[in-house]
């Protein structure tokens, strides 16, 4: 079969490779979908640096698909049913996965990283994973191409959750990319009464005005965010700011942008070398500011979001700028790091 496969620092190749069979307590996964993530852009970039990558690895966590062979002992599944896979493989022991948090087990394992991904014809999908319940079933209405958008949604709800974004909330969002646009579609829906969105690059600021994300879109090559923030909210600053970029000026932005007791959540992590970054404690202290981070989601904030882009809540398709087959793979990677584009699918099978 054919897989997309990185051995080194911007050295991703296709290939063909044995197609793998459903292992015991696992699936076999055709994939229909897979789109590329941000930090596909940046494992590539990076050859896996720093994150636990075992090297030639078949990349690609953003995966919908179709079942194609159940392993041994597997109950509940059948040939031909439609999914959506999640991404980390937790333990199911630790304190974290005892607690609900399962994105946060002490020895977590993901998919592209681990083992093997989705841009290749078929997947293997680890008995972990199906016991954990990081297989989805796709509602009907829903399109293959759609649902591969299901886990960078699931990762920006729980960011939402964490934030605690509610009814009457002002909130605003740094980066207009796809993960930015997504947290001012969910902030919509839990009740936000003002969304302001803002961004360096004006591209992606149009796509952003485009598809009615926010209410108030700032250019901030041109434009004095936190002035605009200050007279949007009588000068008291927005309830929830999120950072869904790898910038530690915009995280240290943020904090001056927050509302007294406002919710920071730092969303975007940032470049290996430069996480540093030197904050005033006493603005956090003084001004009871909720200064968090987010890092992935589970399988039951994918659920969530699967229910909702089946009840017509989220639309993801406006999301989606362009559908590439596999052999394709470099156009695609260039158009998600350009900018220039949102959400990018790679497609390995043909037409999904």
């Amino acid at each position: 079969m054919k897989a997309v496969r990185l051995y080194g620092p911007s050295d991703l190749r296709l290939e063909e490779v044995p197609k793998p069979s459903a292992p015991p307590g696992g699936l076999l996964v055709e994939v229909k979908a897979c789109a590329i993530c941000g930090s596909d852009v940046r494992n590539v970039a990076s050859g896996g640096s720093g994150h636990g990558f075992t090297l030639p690895r078949t990349i690609g966590h953003e995966i919908a698909g179709v079942i194609a062979e159940v392993g041994k002992s597997v109950e509940g599944f059948e040939v031909g049913s439609r999914v959506v896979l999640s991404v980390s493989l937790a333990c199911g022991r630790c304190r974290y996965c005892l607690t609900g948090k399962q994105n946060l087990c002490e020895s977590k394992k993901a998919i592209s990283y681990q083992y093997d991904g989705g841009f290749a014809e078929y997947v293997a999908v680890p008995e972990a994973l199906v016991r954990y319940g990081g297989v989805l079933p796709i509602p009907d209405g829903i399109d293959f191409y759609e649902a591969s958008l299901t886990e960078p949604f699931s990762c920006a709800l729980n960011g939402q959750e964490l934030s605690k974004v509610s009814t009457g909330d002002t909130v605003v969002i740094i980066g207009a990319g796809p993960v930015g646009i997504m947290h001012a579609i969910l902030a919509r829906i839990n009740g936000a009464s003002k969304i302001i969105l803002a961004e360096l690059t004006p591209e992606r600021l149009e796509k952003a005005r485009e598809i009615g994300a926010a209410d108030i879109y700032v250019d901030s090559s041109k434009e004095d965010l936190k002035e605009k923030v200050l007279k949007e909210t009588n000068g008291l600053g927005a309830d929830v700011v999120i950072v869904a970029a790898p910038s530690g000026k915009a995280q240290l932005q943020a904090i001056d942008l927050a509302a007294k007791g406002g919710r920071v959540n730092l969303f975007g992590g940032l470049p290996k070398g430069q996480s540093q970054i030197t904050i005033d404690s006493n603005v956090i202290h003084y001004r009871e500011l909720f200064v968090h981070g987010t890092s992935d989601s589970t399988p039951v904030h994918m659920k969530k979001i699967l229910d909702l882009m089946g009840a017509g809540r989220i639309d993801a398709r406006k999301l989606i700028s362009a559908v590439l087959p596999l052999e394709n793979y470099k156009e695609g990677f260039e158009l998600a790091r350009s900018g220039k584009a949102l959400k990018v699918i790679l497609t390995p099978n043909g037409n999904a």
